[in-house]
């Protein structure tokens, strides 16, 4: 049999060969093991090529298919998918697929359908004469999925053919199946494992015909496709049913047999099997009714115009501010878009109804179009499965055609244009608000939504609310949680209508607030759990308790993270406390970690209302990060099986050493002083520190006070006094002024006899402000000793910069100074190429000042002396 570029396939095929050698047997089960990859995997191609659409038949395939205990179900679902009413959502690069699959041949045709199918009706026709011939009857390929799947029941299920027949039989079944390996388009694609590494770039394995589609995954690293095996169809296709990994080790397809969750697949290579999630099919299709925020069928009359959305959200608490600011440009002339963005269940859909029905009381529209592409609803009990209005463009343009009664836009491209047309003002009615419920819900976003922001015109406007900021729009409006006054009415309100109030006194209601995070949604949550059990409970314990809920609110933003985004958040997520985005970075990009862009993960956690971003108060103005806690809950509960687990946990032994904090305003400084003093105590107990030491360097990098504390320890704990030295010039190089860090560097250079570092280091800080006078007699007083006693040897120059610049300091202040300092000062004169007038002058000057002063004594005596030598 020939082989293919589809690696699962010749393995296969390697297998069936060495069964051909040891008997007929043996090699025609294997031939029909075979048999049952290829119907799998033409099935799942065609699943790869199915869009998501609002009637759910990519997930209803999906569900029958991972529990299909029989070949005959899948047999029947690929017929489904070819021809039945999913087949309308196949994009266009899976046509050719469907038409090999659904185009009826003659039997005089020699395509290889008709050969397949001639060959393998051969086959069942030589085990039971009165099998249905088809070799004079029109045909598609369904009838070999038809005729394959007797043949495996006929055998392997409920029969027990003889050596002889079979031996007859395994050359027409090799070529059947060699027909379709060497011809349906299934298996001359490019299909390749995708594993997203921490840069943000792919690890392409492929296993189909070459991997040149996916080659710019290996290069960009803005993609965010999750791990697992694509089918190149016009772009990456994730084939969810077929599994390997990055090294390509075996090859599994779903083998029925779904219990408790889980169902089985099973490599029809080594016969391994393996258990598959089947969590995220657990909900029948018909359990699936519309939201409550759904849109009305009709246009009607809703205040003074036209429109189909939904009514006002019950026990709505006011948010003044932000209704006042979405009232605004609803009702400007400036903005055409205008986003609400923020977390799932935070109200961005109950405020835009909010606003929409007051707007709807004036004169400024005509109607307010609603599309909701909602797929769970966040109700007080849980989150609930609900089936979307709208998904796509064609969805979006076709409901709009009959909420106008356009006979005109009955087909999509007629409706595409006519939606356009009221977008820009085209048409006769106007203007309009356009609102998108739930838009990071709807397929091709980008392209959805560079449609709108193209077509629409002023005054007509486009109102999105979503969870992610992946576009920009002209006017974004961020909703967080509640206010803490807005936030009281809402406990207020779901407490009296629970009949609770009595449990919720100011303390409780704080906690509620900052465990919350003033989130609306997880604050009737926690209230009803209260009402259950008929007395408080601990906010975390519910919140972890909550899975449905977390995953609601948290796993599609999750899923749809870069997997450095991913990394930073499980960090995060692992430490219950501001984290200093700074020191943050230096643990991740320290060099034992891989380096991946964590500023970009940080922004692309922002978008997705993932992190809160917290600046400490006065100069600098350092950002902390932080993860509310349900948030924070949900990515401890990933944590537990990320393949990331053991990395986070060690950066997190890291980040724990800037201390626990719930307070932006102490800033960085502490942070770095407690993992200064945690890096010390670890290295009196003999462990390398190094990592420890590389974090506080990174943060100086960013913050070059840290350079002061990498140095402080450097000196005392370390006693290496030429690493102080480096660092407290990095500090100097950022800080030129710093006169501590100039005193600091003079007591490092002294310590380590560098007496020409030393005094240049004197004068810088002499003059970078007014010093006090006596250091300024001091480092006289030194460099004079220096240079009588020849320890710093000078070119003619340097040494008279070094000292005409002390003297000239101290003169302008010799006011200040007693007879000792005059005396320093007159030596400054000596060795100022033997001013020996001035020195004179300042010594008689000290004298006068304090008669009887040794130094000053000495020193007019060898003048005196000097003086007698020279008449």
């Amino acid at each position: 049999m020939s082989k293919t570029a589809f690696l699962p396939v010749n393995r296969m095929l390697e297998r069936a060969n060495l069964a051909r050698q040891e008997s007929d047997t043996a090699y025609f089960f294997d031939l029909l093991y075979l048999g049952e990859m290829l119907v799998k995997v033409l099935a799942v191609e065609l699943l790869a090529a199915l869009q998501t659409d609002r009637e759910r038949h990519r997930y209803a395939a999906i569900s029958e298919l991972v529990r299909a205990d029989s070949i005959g179900k899948w047999a029947e679902l690929l017929d489904q998918l070819a021809s039945g009413p999913a087949s309308q959502h196949l994009v266009p690069a899976g046509r050719d697929s469907q038409r090999a699959i659904t185009t009826a041949f003659g039997p005089d045709s020699e395509s290889w359908q008709r050969r397949a199918v001639d060959t393998l009706n051969a086959v069942c026709t030589c085990l039971d004469a009165s099998y249905e011939d088809m070799s004079g009857k029109k045909v598609s390929f369904r009838r070999w999925a038809h005729d394959f799947t007797w043949l495996r029941n006929r055998t392997r299920g409920h029969g027990a053919p003889r050596g002889a027949a079979l031996s007859t039989i395994c050359p027409q079944l090799a070529e059947s199946l060699n027909a379709v390996i060497e011809n349906a388009p299934a298996f001359s694609r490019s299909w390749v494992h995708l594993r997203r590494n921490l840069s943000g770039r792919y690890r392409i394995s492929p296993f189909g015909k070459g991997q040149e589609s996916f080659t710019y995954l290996a290069r960009e690293s803005e993609h965010s496709l999750p791990d697992g095996a694509y089918v190149d169809l016009d772009g990456p296709r994730a084939s969810e049913l077929i599994f390997t990994d990055p090294d390509l080790t075996d090859f599994f397809l779903p083998n029925g047999n779904f219990r408790n969750g889980k169902y089985e697949t099973l490599s029809y290579i080594s016969d391994e099997r393996r258990p598959g999630d089947g969590a995220p099919y657990l909900l029948p299709v018909e359990a699936q009714p519309r939201s409550e925020t759904a849109a009305q069928p009709d246009m009607a009359y809703v205040g003074n115009l036209f429109s189909n959305m939904p009514p006002l959200p019950e026990h709505y608490v006011q948010r003044a501010e932000l209704e006042q600011q979405l009232t605004e440009r609803l009702c400007d002339d400036r903005y055409p878009v205008i986003t609400l963005q923020g977390r799932g269940g935070v109200g961005k859909t109950s405020l835009a109804l909010e606003v929409l029905h007051k707007i709807s009381r004036m004169d400024e529209f005509f109607g307010i179009v609603w599309f909701s592409a909602r797929d769970i609803d966040l109700l007080p009990e849980g989150p609930k499965i609900v089936r979307p209005d709208v998904l796509s463009t064609e969805d979006i343009a076709m409901d709009f055609s009959q909420l106008m009664a356009n006979p005109a836009a009955r087909k999509s491209k007629e409706a595409r244009i006519n939606f356009a047309d009221c977008l820009s003002g085209s048409a006769e009615e106007g203007p309009f608000i356009f609102v998108f419920d739930n838009f990071e819900t709807v397929r091709e976003q980008a392209e959805l939504y560079q449609f709108i922001s193209n077509s629409v015109r002023l005054p007509n406007k486009v109102l999105i609310t979503t969870r992610t900021r992946e576009f920009k729009a002209d006017y974004p409006i961020e909703v967080g949680g509640m206010r803490r006054r807005e936030y009281s009415e809402l406990v207020a309100a779901i407490a009296g209508r629970l009949g609770i109030s009595h449990l919720i006194d100011a303390s409780y209601e704080e906690a509620l607030f900052l465990e919350s995070d003033g989130h609306p949604y997880i604050t009737k949550v926690l209230l009803g759990e209260v009402a259950e059990e008929g007395r408080r409970v601990a906010v975390k314990r519910v919140i972890a308790a909550k899975d449905a809920m977390l995953d609601a609110l948290f796993e599609r933003s999750f899923a749809s993270l870069s997997s450095a985004a991913q990394r930073v958040f499980l960090t995060l997520c692992g430490w219950r406390s501001l984290v200093p985005r700074l020191g943050l970075e230096a643990v991740l990009l320290r060099p034992e970690n891989d380096r991946f862009d964590v500023e970009g993960a940080i922004s692309d956690l922002e978008k997705r209302s993932l992190v809160e971003v917290l600046s400490s108060q006065g100069k600098g103005g350092e950002e902390f990060l932080s993860v509310p806690l349900a948030a924070s809950i949900f990515g401890k509960k990933k944590l537990v099986t990320s393949p990331a687990r053991i990395a986070v946990n060690s950066d997190l032994k890291l980040i724990q050493g800037f201390g626990p904090t719930t307070d932006a305003a102490h800033g960085l400084a502490s942070r770095i002083e407690r993992l200064a003093r945690s890096a010390a105590k670890q290295m009196e107990l003999g462990k390398d520190i190094s990592q420890e030491l590389s974090v506080i360097e990174y943060m100086a990098t960013g913050y070059p006070k840290a350079w002061l504390t990498l140095a402080e320890f450097q000196r005392n704990q370390m006693s290496d006094n030429s690493k102080a030295i480096r660092s407290v010039n990095r500090f100097l190089e950022n800080c030129p002024d710093d006169q501590y860090g100039w005193g600091l560097l003079v007591t490092l250079y002294r310590a380590t006899d560098d007496p020409l570092a030393e005094m240049n280091a004197r004068l810088r800080l002499a003059e970078l402000a007014e010093p006090p006078f006596h250091d300024l007699s001091s480092a006289a007083s030194r460099l004079n000793g220096l240079l009588s006693r020849r320890e710093l040897v000078l070119e003619a120059d340097e040494r008279r910069h070094i000292v005409r610049r002390l003297r000239e300091l101290l003169e302008g202040r010799h006011a200040e100074g007693d007879a000792t300092d005059l005396s320093r000062l007159a030596w400054l004169c000596m060795h100022d190429e033997q001013d020996t007038e001035a020195a004179d002058r300042w010594v008689t000057e000290g004298l006068r000042r304090e008669p009887g002063n040794e130094h000053c004594m000495r020193l007019k005596r060898r003048l005196a002396s000097n003086g007698s030598e020279m008449a």
